[in-house]
Protein backbone atom coordinates (compact mmCIF):
# COMPACT_ATOMS: atom_id res chain seq x y z
CA UNK A 1 0.00 0.00 0.00
CA UNK A 2 3.05 1.76 -0.06
CA UNK A 3 2.19 3.13 -3.53
CA UNK A 4 -1.49 5.07 -2.03
CA UNK A 5 0.46 7.15 -0.03
CA UNK A 6 1.56 9.98 -2.79
CA UNK A 7 0.38 11.02 -5.65
CA UNK A 8 1.26 14.18 -8.02
CA UNK A 9 -1.33 15.78 -9.80
CA UNK A 10 -0.29 17.32 -13.36
CA UNK A 11 -1.28 19.83 -15.45
CA UNK A 12 -3.66 18.63 -18.34
CA UNK A 13 -1.46 17.61 -21.40
CA UNK A 14 1.46 15.01 -22.12
CA UNK A 15 4.02 16.72 -19.84
CA UNK A 16 5.24 15.20 -17.11
CA UNK A 17 8.55 17.60 -15.83
CA UNK A 18 8.94 19.88 -12.85
CA UNK A 19 7.30 22.32 -14.19
CA UNK A 20 3.93 20.50 -15.76
CA UNK A 21 3.42 19.31 -11.52
CA UNK A 22 0.59 21.39 -10.06
CA UNK A 23 0.25 19.97 -6.63
CA UNK A 24 2.04 16.95 -4.97
CA UNK A 25 -0.33 15.51 -2.33
CA UNK A 26 1.01 13.07 0.35
CA UNK A 27 -0.71 11.09 3.67
CA UNK A 28 1.42 11.71 6.73
CA UNK A 29 0.78 10.40 9.93
CA UNK A 30 -2.20 8.73 10.91
CA UNK A 31 -3.17 8.68 14.36
CA UNK A 32 -5.47 6.02 15.69
CA UNK A 33 -7.69 4.81 18.56
CA UNK A 34 -9.23 1.38 18.91
CA UNK A 35 -12.20 -0.12 21.01
CA UNK A 36 -13.58 -3.45 21.20
CA UNK A 37 -16.85 -4.60 21.64
CA UNK A 38 -17.50 -8.34 22.30
CA UNK A 39 -21.09 -9.98 22.47
CA UNK A 40 -23.07 -13.05 21.36
CA UNK A 41 -24.14 -11.80 18.45
CA UNK A 42 -20.51 -11.05 17.19
CA UNK A 43 -17.58 -9.46 18.18
CA UNK A 44 -16.53 -5.50 16.21
CA UNK A 45 -13.57 -3.24 16.49
CA UNK A 46 -14.56 0.69 16.78
CA UNK A 47 -11.18 2.41 14.37
CA UNK A 48 -10.99 6.42 15.25
CA UNK A 49 -8.88 7.85 12.93
CA UNK A 50 -7.04 11.05 12.69
CA UNK A 51 -5.05 11.17 9.21
CA UNK A 52 -2.92 13.93 8.02
CA UNK A 53 -2.93 15.05 4.50
CA UNK A 54 0.08 17.38 3.13
CA UNK A 55 0.04 19.47 -0.05
CA UNK A 56 2.58 21.51 -1.99
CA UNK A 57 1.47 23.55 -4.88
CA UNK A 58 3.51 22.87 -7.86
CA UNK A 59 4.20 25.69 -10.57
CA UNK A 60 1.64 24.81 -12.83
CA UNK A 61 -0.99 25.44 -10.05
CA UNK A 62 -3.58 27.79 -11.26
CA UNK A 63 -5.87 26.88 -8.73
CA UNK A 64 -5.63 27.81 -4.52
CA UNK A 65 -7.65 24.40 -3.98
CA UNK A 66 -7.24 20.66 -4.36
CA UNK A 67 -9.63 18.11 -3.93
CA UNK A 68 -8.12 14.78 -3.55
CA UNK A 69 -9.77 11.24 -3.22
CA UNK A 70 -9.15 8.86 -0.96
CA UNK A 71 -10.71 5.24 0.34
CA UNK A 72 -10.78 3.67 3.28
CA UNK A 73 -10.75 -0.37 3.11
CA UNK A 74 -10.92 -3.88 5.55
CA UNK A 75 -9.72 -6.94 4.36
CA UNK A 76 -10.46 -9.92 6.26
CA UNK A 77 -7.62 -12.76 7.45
CA UNK A 78 -7.16 -13.98 3.96
CA UNK A 79 -6.29 -10.23 2.82
CA UNK A 80 -10.00 -10.21 0.89
CA UNK A 81 -11.15 -6.90 0.64
CA UNK A 82 -14.88 -6.64 2.58
CA UNK A 83 -15.44 -2.89 2.48
CA UNK A 84 -14.18 0.04 0.60
CA UNK A 85 -15.46 3.46 0.87
CA UNK A 86 -14.31 6.52 -1.26
CA UNK A 87 -13.86 10.31 0.66
CA UNK A 88 -12.77 13.13 -0.70
CA UNK A 89 -10.71 15.89 1.06
CA UNK A 90 -9.70 19.42 0.32
CA UNK A 91 -6.55 21.78 0.91
CA UNK A 92 -6.70 24.91 0.88
CA UNK A 93 -3.39 27.20 -0.04
CA UNK A 94 -3.83 30.69 1.73
CA UNK A 95 -2.77 33.63 0.03
CA UNK A 96 0.77 32.82 -1.64
CA UNK A 97 1.12 29.62 0.69
CA UNK A 98 2.98 26.77 -0.95
CA UNK A 99 1.84 23.87 1.16
CA UNK A 100 -1.03 23.28 3.21
CA UNK A 101 -1.90 20.50 5.80
CA UNK A 102 -5.27 19.16 6.72
CA UNK A 103 -6.40 16.41 9.53
CA UNK A 104 -9.48 14.31 8.36
CA UNK A 105 -11.20 12.75 10.92
CA UNK A 106 -12.85 9.01 10.03
CA UNK A 107 -14.39 6.02 12.40
CA UNK A 108 -14.81 3.26 11.16
CA UNK A 109 -16.50 -0.46 12.62
CA UNK A 110 -15.44 -3.64 11.73
CA UNK A 111 -17.41 -6.43 12.29
CA UNK A 112 -15.91 -9.73 12.76
CA UNK A 113 -17.22 -13.32 13.77
CA UNK A 114 -17.78 -14.07 17.29
CA UNK A 115 -14.89 -16.08 18.84
CA UNK A 116 -12.48 -14.79 15.72
CA UNK A 117 -9.31 -13.19 15.89
CA UNK A 118 -10.20 -9.19 15.41
CA UNK A 119 -6.23 -8.43 14.76
CA UNK A 120 -6.82 -10.41 11.76
CA UNK A 121 -8.51 -7.94 9.78
CA UNK A 122 -6.69 -5.03 8.77
CA UNK A 123 -8.15 -1.46 7.88
CA UNK A 124 -5.99 0.70 5.01
CA UNK A 125 -6.09 4.22 3.89
CA UNK A 126 -4.92 5.32 0.60
CA UNK A 127 -5.15 8.05 -2.02
CA UNK A 128 -7.35 6.85 -4.54
CA UNK A 129 -5.24 7.36 -7.82
CA UNK A 130 -6.35 7.10 -11.51
CA UNK A 131 -4.48 4.58 -13.35
CA UNK A 132 -2.46 7.38 -15.49
CA UNK A 133 -1.19 8.49 -11.72
CA UNK A 134 -0.86 4.76 -10.84
CA UNK A 135 1.16 4.20 -14.06
CA UNK A 136 3.49 7.30 -13.40
CA UNK A 137 4.10 6.88 -9.81
CA UNK A 138 5.00 3.12 -10.79
CA UNK A 139 7.56 4.71 -13.12
CA UNK A 140 9.08 7.21 -10.25
CA UNK A 141 9.47 4.60 -7.85
CA UNK A 142 10.84 2.03 -10.67
CA UNK A 143 8.61 -0.41 -10.60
Amino acid sequence: MDQAKKVTFYRPGPGRDLTDVAFDVRIGDIAFECSYDFDDAGDSVAINLNILFVAQRGPAAVQDRIKVPYFAAVTNPARRILAKKQFTVELVFEGNAVRSQVVEELAQIIPFPAGSNGSAYKSFIGLQLTPRQLEDLRRELGG
